[in-house]
């Protein structure tokens, strides 16, 4: 008899803030937890937190216990679309190797820069690493999770063997996002005048209309919502180093921000796709977001820039397995 894979769990700027959270109570759930971070030092604190937290809470069951539930991915910088594709070929990699299957992808990396920056891709860094960044690393691990979905045996987390039989892609956005693109002809604000809240609020904008869209070609294409789910949220008013960065100290504390465990792992979205969340509420993203115009003008920003996550969506790769 086929071992089963153990469900995994790969979250995004997971080394502090609400990404070490989430990654704490995903591991605590039972999931095999994949870090991401920019710095190797700081990935090996991340995961010793993780491992403290778990065992302190002793949640998951002896079999679990003996098995590895944190792995730190290769320090990826997700500023370019080559770091973004590196992390999830590493993530791709070391599934085959342990035989783990994502079946959460957390993309809850994000920056807010007071400066304007342009990277080696020649795009502004807010849209590089809260947008592209989310873009190709969900595109690349489609088919894996695709195949999740679709067969094969996959363990599930003891504490949610009732529960999860999707899975799920889950992005951050924010109530901060704007209500349309400014100038799509200028993302790199090379004539118009830079603002970080200008540039993050775009951002976030664009994380619900990529949410809306993935989810919209998920369901034409017979994955979603029964297979796979897109959903986008706001994380909450956290102490993160971004709110404070950018409006000071308003928020809860990190360690009280769930809403991204919730919405990666509750039976009260099970099934539910498409949808922008806020404190666990369904709510309406900007009217952007629900605009097919608007979301094929960024889809075609997001292909010119990487053509081979873009062709993910063709499923060519889903007609093949189904063969």
């Amino acid at each position: 008899m086929a071992t089963a894979m153990r469900s995994a769990a790969l979250v995004t700027g997971a080394t502090d803030g609400i990404g070490v959270t989430t990654a704490k109570h995903l591991a605590a759930k039972g999931y095999t937890v994949l870090l991401h971070g920019r710095s190797e030092e700081r990935l090996d604190k991340a995961k010793l937190l993780v491992e403290t937290f778990v065992n302190a809470r002793k949640t998951v069951s002896k079999e679990e216990h003996q098995a590895k539930i944190v792995y730190c991915l290769p320090a990826a910088d997700l500023s370019t679309v080559s770091g973004s594709v590196a992390l999830a070929n590493s993530a791709l990699e070391l599934c085959r190797e342990h035989d783990l299957k994502v079946v959460v992808l957390m993309n809850n990396a994000g920056v807010y820069s007071k400066d304007r920056i342009i990277t080696l891709d020649g795009t502004e860094l807010t849209f590089a690493v809260n947008v592209v960044a989310p873009f190709v690393i969900t595109s690349l691990l489609l088919p894996h999770m695709a195949t999740t979905a679709t067969g094969g045996m996959v363990a599930t987390p003891q504490q949610h063997e009732d529960q999860q039989t999707t899975s799920r892609i889950v992005t951050t956005s924010s109530i901060s996002q704007c209500s349309h693109i400014r100038d799509w002809n200028d993302m790199e604000y090379s004539k118009r005048r830079y603002s970080a809240h200008s540039s993050y609020s775009e951002s976030k904008l664009l994380d619900a209309m990529l949410t809306m869209e993935m989810s919209k070609r998920l369901v034409d294409a017979g994955l979603a919502p029964d297979q796979i789910t897109c959903n986008c949220l706001d994380p909450g008013t956290v102490n993160t180093k971004m709110l404070l960065a950018g409006w000071g100290p308003i928020g809860i504390d990190v360690q009280d921000a769930l809403d991204q465990t919730w919405l990666c792992t509750s039976n009260e979205v099970q099934g539910v796709t498409g949808k922008y969340f806020v404190y666990q509420h369904e709510r309406q993203a900007a009217r952007s977001a629900y605009d097919p115009t608007e979301r094929q003008r960024m889809w075609s920003l997001l292909e010119k820039l990487s053509p081979e996550a873009a062709a993910i969506w063709s499923f060519e790769w889903l007609l093949r397995n189904n063969k």
